[in-house]
C-alpha cells in the first residue's frame, strides 16, 4: 500500500497543470507566452515625409510642423507604438520631377521607414498656370495630368525599390485657386481629375494609401493662410486628422508588420 501511495503521489505532482477554459491542459509557461502574444510591446515607428511646402508646413502660424507635426502625437497615442521618429524632407516650391534626387540622397532614411508620406502636385498645377496664363484651358490641365501621373508612377517605383515594405501615403490636391483663377471655372474638376489619376497610379502598388483632402478645403477660406494658397494651422490640423484616419484603417500594415 505504501508503494502504491508513493506512485500515486508522484503521478499527481508530475501532472500538475492548469486547465484552460476549454478543459485542455495548459502549462504555466504556455499561459505566459499567450499573454505576451496578446499584448505585444510597443514599437518605434520611423516616418519619412517627402514633398513640397505642405510637407514643410508653410503657413502654419503655430509653428507645429504643419500636418506632419500634428500627425505625430496622434500616431504616438496608438496601441503598439512607443515612439514616432520623423525625417521631414519637404521644401517649398518643389515639383514632382525634383523628388527623385531627394530620394537618391536619402536612401538610408527611406530604407528604414515604416511610413513614407508625400505631398506633391500643387506646384505642378501652378506651373501649368504660369506657362499658359493667357491661354489656359481645361485641355492643357488634362494633358499635364497624364504627364504628372507618369512621373508619379516612376516616383512610387523608386520608393518601392529603396523600401519594398513601407506604407506609402500620398496626400491629394485641394483647390486654393478659386480666387486666383476665375477664368477657369472648371478648376474643381481639374483638381478632381488629377487626384483620380494619382489614385489610379497608387492602385497598382501594394501598401499604398491615397488621402483625399479636396472636400476639406472646399469653400473654406478660413482654413487657408493669408497667402490664400497654403493651409493655416486649422487647415493643417484637418489634414493631419484625415491622414491619421486613413492610416488607422490600415493599422495592420504599419504596426502589424512590426509585431510579427
Amino acid at each position: 500500500m505504501r508503494r502504491w501511495g508513493w506512485l500515486l503521489c508522484c503521478w499527481l505532482l508530475a501532472g500538475c497543470v492548469s486547465l484552460s477554459a476549454g478543459g485542455k491542459p495548459e502549462r504555466p509557461h504556455e499561459a505566459a507566452v499567450k499573454q505576451t502574444e496578446a499584448k505585444p510591446l510597443p514599437k518605434d515607428i520611423h516616418l519619412v515625409a517627402l514633398g513640397d511646402s505642405l510637407t514643410e508646413g508653410v503657413g502654419d502660424g503655430e509653428g507645429k510642423g504643419g500636418y506632419v507635426g500634428r500627425l505625430v502625437p496622434l500616431l504616438s497615442a496608438e496601441d503598439g507604438v512607443r515612439t514616432v521618429t520623423v525625417t521631414n524632407l519637404g521644401k517649398r516650391g518643389r515639383r514632382i520631377v525634383e523628388l527623385k534626387p531627394v530620394i537618391k540622397a536619402h536612401e538610408r532614411e527611406i530604407s528604414q521607414a515604416d511610413l513614407v508620406l508625400v505631398t506633391i502636385g500643387g506646384n505642378d498645377v501652378m506651373n501649368v498656370v504660369r506657362s499658359h496664363f493667357f491661354d489656359l484651358s481645361h485641355e492643357r490641365f488634362v494633358k499635364e495630368a497624364k504627364a504628372f501621373a507618369s512621373r508619379l508612377d516612376h516616383l512610387i517605383l523608386s520608393l518601392r525599390t529603396v523600401n519594398p515594405d513601407a506604407v506609402v501615403v500620398l496626400v491629394g490636391l485641394y483647390n486654393p485657386f478659386s480666387s486666383t483663377l476665375p477664368n477657369i471655372p472648371e478648376i474643381d474638376d481639374v483638381i478632381a481629375e488629377w487626384n483620380s489619376a494619382s489614385l489610379a497610379v497608387l492602385s497598382r502598388y501594394e501598401r499604398t494609401i491615397f488621402v483625399d483632402i479636396q472636400d476639406i478645403f472646399a469653400d473654406r477660406d478660413d482654413l487657408l493662410y493669408r497667402d490664400e494658397f497654403h493651409p493655416n494651422a486649422a487647415g493643417y490640423e484637418q489634414m493631419a486628422i484625415r491622414v491619421y484616419e486613413a492610416l488607422k484603417e490600415r493599422k495592420e500594415w504599419w504596426i502589424g508588420r512590426l509585431l510579427q
